[in-house]
């Protein structure tokens, strides 16, 4: 009987010992820096992701106040919202789960190609990245997207679509659309992303503009009464790209990948001396 209160003093010793070491383990997974995480490596894989992107026009100035040296606006002073939400995990090869909101502004002799047609998409450029994963945040900077911390919602009531961005714990961006749920056939071909990083060769400053050709194929609904409300605070430079008119909106289902950063073009910049 002695022998038996041992050997059950022993196990529970030994399973508390395993708990404690466990909850200082997931204390330790829980406090890893954004420095210490692991990239995934290009290219990246997403599927199945529900977007909802509109396009609007804004003013001229401000969309030749956000542009690089080396891209020219195009002339339909276009900006490309996309609004999505990636639930599953295992709708990625390696980011995870996310949710995130874009804008970028179309530029001029950047056409890409799509499937089927004698025309494509004009080339976009980075201009706000509001991702809600910080694996994502730190993939994306080190290619020159301006990524920062957002979260985006997504409610389908009955046709009635909305989506959210919140920075900070506030409405930052809120569009509205009626949609219907027959998808239609799938449609695919490359969209040309464009973005801007900065990085030091030996003793100068280098402006690099990135460009990221994506191929993708999607398929879409029907999208109605697109509304796009800017609830930024005014004084934040993005609410510059205010929609002036909604030209087009579109809610889809689509895959596409994350592709290999290549260097568009460069420059020297300042001397770092």
């Amino acid at each position: 009987m002695k022998m038996l209160k041992s050997s059950t003093r022993a196990i529970f010793l030994m399973l508390f010992i395993f708990v404690i070491y466990s909850f200082a383990y997931m204390d330790t997974v829980g406090t890893v820096s954004a420095e210490d995480i692991k990239l995934p490596p290009a290219p990246q894989l997403v599927t199945d992701a529900w977007m909802l992107i509109i396009g609007f026009e804004v003013d001229p100035a401000a969309i030749k106040a956000v542009l690089p040296q080396g891209l020219e606006p195009h002339p339909n002073n276009m900006v490309v919202m996309n609004m999505y939400t990636v639930p599953d995990p295992s709708q990625t090869s390696g980011f995870g789960a996310y949710t995130l909101t874009y804008l970028t502004v179309q530029v001029k002799d950047q056409d890409s190609y799509t499937m089927g047609s004698t025309t494509g998409e004009p080339g976009r450029y980075f201009v706000s990245y509001f991702n809600s994963s910080e694996l994502m945040r730190k993939f994306t900077r080190e290619v020159g997207i301006p990524a920062e911390p957002g979260m985006t919602t997504i409610t389908n009531d009955n046709g009635k679509l909305k989506a959210v961005l919140d920075v900070n714990g506030k409405p930052f961006i809120e569009a509205t659309a009626d949609v219907g749920s027959e998808l239609q056939p799938a449609v695919g071909g490359h969209l040309n992303y464009f973005g801007l990083k900065e990085i030091q060769k030996g003793d100068s400053e280098v402006i690099q503009i990135i460009k990221f050709p994506i191929p993708y194929v999607v398929q879409l609904v029907k999208t109605e009464n697109p509304n796009v409300k800017f609830l930024m605070p005014k004084k934040n430079p993005l609410s510059r790209l205010k929609p002036i008119k909604i030209k087009w909106a579109a809610y889809m289902q689509g895959s596409f990948v994350y592709p290999p950063a290549e260097v568009f073009k460069e420059w020297e910049s300042t001397a770092m001396k």
